[in-house]
């Protein structure tokens, strides 16, 4: 085949360029990588759901190989039937199948393959024996780092209202009372407590709240409140950049199935909840008196969990009011 620029190299020399240029290009245009194609999406939702739920960078990184390879500077270095032939030869970074369709431009602010196999042992041992966590090097760094965060983090206001959402069937006329901590004897696992342990999860708008617990058919009373006081806030928020190994580390936590796996049914026992809880142990050890994460239910929204509420909510909050939903 009649070639621009690579007359004298072989057809499979030629297919090595022509994937080494498209791997140029990627990185020109938007300093990244594939983050997944067709044949491993699903992979990449699973073990990274906090990203595909909330990281928009991801959304706007979609493209086909044909698009890309319209507005790609390949066009200047190859003959259109070079392209052509070379393009059904380009392989996903990741899962080395043919590149034939869409695809995804993203870079985590982290190195994924510095952490993927770590993730991969955790979620083993999490199933296994969930108690010898601490045996696993990065469980040791997660618990180093948050007790690191929690010798310098400070006191700090809640800032706007926080709902909190509760079944409307038998609970006719809802006060305030109502929407603080369970008895510990009727509460089961969660994402960030242990069976037995209660805790408050608030929500920072109305639909975050309803959504995170909604069920066909059932109606739900919200509350929405005014937290009053300080408290000293573990931030699990998706953040775009990360430059500190710590900061690494969160944003890999946050967006990881570790701890942003969406509930996966109603039973007692929740494997995807089991490193979440091991964090909210690290966080009360730390000093820390609630975490603030993103939704999994909620795209746009941002939830607090308060680790060790006070019997009486009505000596932490205030009432502004309560809707029924739906």
């Amino acid at each position: 085949m009649k070639s621009r620029y690579f007359e004298s190299n072989t057809e499979e020399e030629r297919i090595l360029i022509f994937q080494e240029y498209f791997d140029r290009d990627l990185e020109s245009f938007f300093s990244s990588t594939i983050a997944c194609c067709d044949e491993c999406h699903d992979d990449f939702n699973a073990r990274w759901p906090g990203t595909v739920s909330h990281d928009i960078e991801l959304q706007r990184g979609y493209t086909t190989v044909d698009e890309f390879l319209r507005t790609s500077r390949i066009q200047d270095t190859f003959y259109p039937e070079e392209i052509e032939r070379f393009s059904k030869f380009l392989r996903c970074p990741n899962c080395d199948a043919v590149l034939d369709g869409e695809f995804w431009i993203y870079e985590h602010p982290f190195s994924v393959r510095e952490f993927s196999t770590a993730l991969n042992e955790i979620a083993a041992l999490a199933s296994r024996a969930p108690f010898l966590l601490l045996t696993h090097p990065f469980a040791h760094e997660v618990l180093d780092v948050i007790v690191g965060l929690g010798k310098v983090a400070l006191p700090q206001h809640v800032t706007g209202s926080q709902f909190r959402a509760r079944r409307a069937n038998g609970l006719p006329n809802p006060a305030l009372a109502d929407f603080g901590a369970p008895p510990a004897h009727a509460v089961s696992e969660g994402r960030y407590n242990h069976a037995g342990h209660p805790m408050i999860y608030l929500a920072a708008a109305e639909r975050t709240a309803f959504v995170e617990i909604a069920a066909p058919g059932v109606s739900f009373h919200v509350a929405e409140m005014i937290w009053n006081g300080p408290m000293k806030i573990l931030d699990l928020q998706l953040k775009p950049e990360a430059e500190t190994r710590a900061e690494e580390l969160i944003q890999c936590l946050a967006r990881s199935s570790l701890c942003s796996a969406p509930r996966a049914g109603e039973g007692w026992v929740k494997r995807e909840y089991v490193f979440t809880r091991f964090v909210a142990d690290c966080a009360l050890h730390a000093g820390f008196d609630a975490i603030s994460y993103s939704s999994t239910k909620d795209r746009d929204g941002s939830n607090l969990v308060v680790l060790a509420p006070t019997d009486d909510i009505a000596t932490v909050a205030s009432l502004v009011g309560i809707r029924t939903l739906p």
